[in-house]
C-alpha cells in the first residue's frame, strides 16, 4: 500500500496516527521550499529597499509609503489564493486528483482579475496618499512607486496559484527555484537600474527598483506555468491538459461552481490575511505623520520583521497542506498533531533572525542605510521586532491550521478584533501620543499579534476537539 508522504502513517495504515515526530519530520521536509519560495517573494522587496535605501535622499520614504497598501492587497490576494490549495489538498486527500485543473483555472482567473483592478486603482495613487494627509513630494513620489508595483501584481497572484497548485500535489520545489534565479537576477538590474552601475542609466530610485521587481515577477510566473505544462504533458492526472476552449470558458466564468467555491473559503482568508496587512499600512501611514526619517526607520523595521513573516506563510502554507489531506483522509489523529508540528517548528525558525535583531540591530540596520537621523530610530526599531518575530509566526500558522480545517469566519473575525480594537489603537497612542515614534508603533502590532495567539489557540482547541468527536479516532 502506497503511502501519503505529507499525511499517511509511514506504515501505511490510513486511520493510524503517526507519531509526533513523524509529523514534526514531514511538515519540515514538506514546508522548506514552500519558506523559500514565499520568503523570496519578499526578498526582492528587501533588496529593493536595501538598495533604494543606498540612493540617498527620501527615496526610502516614498518605497515605504508607495508599497504599504501595495503589499496589504498583494497578501489580501495570495491569502484568498490559499483557497486553491485547501481545495487540491482535500481532492487528492479523498483520492480525486483530476478536480485539481478545474481549481487551478479557477484561482488564475480571480489572481488575474483582482490584479488588474489594482492597477486601475493604483492611477488613484497620489489623489489617495493627498487625501490621507500625507505632504505633496511623498505623496507623488510614493504614487510612482505604488503604480510600478501594481503593474506587477497580477504575475505576482498568478505565480502565487501555480505555486499553492504545485505544493498541494507535491511539487514545491519548482517554484522555489524559480524565485531564486528572479533574486539573482534582481540584484543585478537593481543595481543598474537602481544606482546607475555601469553607467548605462540615470539612477531611477525607489521607482525603478520596484519595476524591475514587477516584472521579474511576472516572468516568474510565466516559466512556472510552462512547467506546469511540461508536467501534465508526462502525465495529465490532474486535468491540466483541457482543450483551450475549456480552459477559456472556466476562466471567463471565474471557475463557477468551483470559482464559487473558491471565493467561499477564499474570501475570509484574504481578509484575515489582510488585516494584519493593513494593520501594518496604517502603522506606515501613522510613520509618515511622524517625519520622513521615522517613516524610513519604520520601513527598515517593517522588511526585516515581512521578510521573517514569509517564512511563517511558507510555514502555515505547508500545515495548512497537512492539515487538509489528513481531513481527507478523516484521520483525526493527523490532523491535531500536523496543525501543532507547524506552528512549534515555525516558532523554532524565526529564532536565528530573532537572536540576530537582538543583538546586532546597529549592523542590520546599518546594511539599509548610512543616514545617521534615521539609524537614530531604526536601530531601536530592530532590535524590538527580535522579541515578537516567534508569536508573529505562531499566530500566522495557526491560521493556517484553522484554513485547513476549512474553519475561516470566525478566525477571521478574531483577526480583526486582535488587531483593530487592541493592536492599532495602542500604536496611534504610543507612537503620536507619547512621543514614542516607531517602537510605539511596533509596541501596538505586539500588543495585536498577543491578543491574536491567544484567540488563534484557543479556536484550534476547539476545531480540533470537534473533529475528534466526528472523525476515527487516532490509534
Amino acid at each position: 500500500m502506497t503511502t501519503d508522504p505529507n499525511t499517511a502513517h509511514p506504515s501505511g495504515t490510513p486511520d493510524a496516527a503517526a507519531p509526533l515526530r513523524y509529523h514534526i519530520t514531514r511538515t519540515v521536509f514538506f514546508a522548506l521550499p514552500i519558506i523559500v519560495s514565499r520568503m523570496a517573494l519578499l526578498v526582492m522587496f528587501t533588496v529593493d529597499t536595501i538598495m533604494t535605501g543606498w540612493s540617498g535622499g527620501n527615496e526610502l520614504a516614498y518605497l515605504g509609503l508607495g508599497v504599504a497598501l501595495q503589499l496589504t492587497l498583494m497578501m489580501i490576494g495570495i491569502g484568498a489564493l490559499q483557497a486553491t490549495a485547501v481545495l487540491i489538498a482535500q481532492a487528492v486527500g479523498a483520492g480525486r486528483p483530476q478536480d485539481a485543473g478545474k481549481v487551478l483555472r479557477a484561482g488564475l482567473a480571480h489572481g488575474l482579475l483582482f490584479g488588474v483592478a489594482i492597477i486601475v486603482w493604483a492611477l488613484l495613487g497620489e489623489r489617495f496618499y493627498t487625501a490621507l494627509g500625507q505632504a505633496p513630494e511623498l505623496a507623488r513620489g510614493a504614487a510612482e512607486v505604488s503604480f510600478a508595483f501594481a503593474c506587477g501584481m497580477p504575475g505576482i497572484l498568478a505565480f502565487a496559484a501555480l505555486s499553492l497548485f504545485l505544493e498541494a500535489t507535491g511539487r514545491p520545489k519548482a517554484s522555489m527555484m524559480v524565485m531564486l534565479v528572479a533574486n539573482v537576477v534582481n540584484v543585478g538590474f537593481n543595481g543598474i537600474v537602481v544606482l546607475g552601475w555601469g553607467g548605462l542609466m540615470d539612477p531611477a530610485g525607489a521607482e525603478g527598483a520596484v519595476a524591475v521587481s514587477s516584472g521579474l515577477r511576472t516572468l516568474a510566473a510565466l516559466a512556472l506555468g510552462g512547467y506546469v505544462v511540461l508536467i501534465a504533458m508526462r502525465g495529465d492526472v490532474h486535468d491540466i491538459l483541457a482543450p483551450p476552449r475549456r480552459w477559456f470558458s472556466e476562466m471567463l466564468r471565474l471557475g463557477g461552481q468551483t470559482g464559487r467555491s473558491i471565493c467561499r473559503l477564499g474570501l475570509p482568508i484574504g481578509i484575515a490575511q489582510g488585516v494584519e496587512s493593513a494593520a501594518f499600512a496604517t502603522l506606515v501611514f501613522f510613520a509618515g505623520l511622524l517625519g520622513p526619517d521615522p517613516l524610513a526607520a519604520y520601513q527598515i523595521a517593517t522588511a526585516l520583521m515581512s521578510l521573517v513573516f514569509m517564512m511563517a506563510i511558507g510555514m502555515a502554507g505547508a500545515t495548512s497542506i497537512r492539515v487538509g489531506r489528513a481531513i481527507g483522509r478523516r484521520n483525526a489523529g493527523n490532523v491535531v498533531r500536523a496543525g501543532w508540528s507547524g506552528m512549534g517548528v515555525g516558532a523554532l525558525f524565526t529564532v536565528p533572525a530573532s537572536i540576530l535583531f537582538c543583538t546586532a540591530p546597529d549592523a542590520v540596520a546599518g546594511l539599509f542605510t548610512e543616514r545617521v537621523e534615521v539609524l537614530t530610530y531604526a536601530v531601536d526599531a530592530v532590535w524590538f521586532i527580535g522579541w515578537i518575530l516567534a508569536a508573529d509566526a505562531v499566530m500566522a500558522i495557526s491560521m493556517g491550521a484553522l484554513r485547513g480545517a476549512a474553519d475561516v469566519w470566525i478566525p477571521t473575525g478574531l483577526q480583526v478584533a486582535a488587531f483593530w480594537l487592541a493592536g492599532v489603537p495602542t500604536a496611534w497612542v504610543l507612537a503620536l501620543h507619547t512621543g514614542m515614534g516607531p517602537i510605539g508603533l511596533l509596541a501596538g502590532t505586539g500588543i495585536g499579534i498577543l491578543v491574536s495567539i491567544i484567540l488563534m489557540l484557543r479556536r484550534w482547541i476547539q476545531v480540533t476537539g470537534a473533529f475528534g468527536r466526528a472523525l476515527p479516532a487516532a490509534a
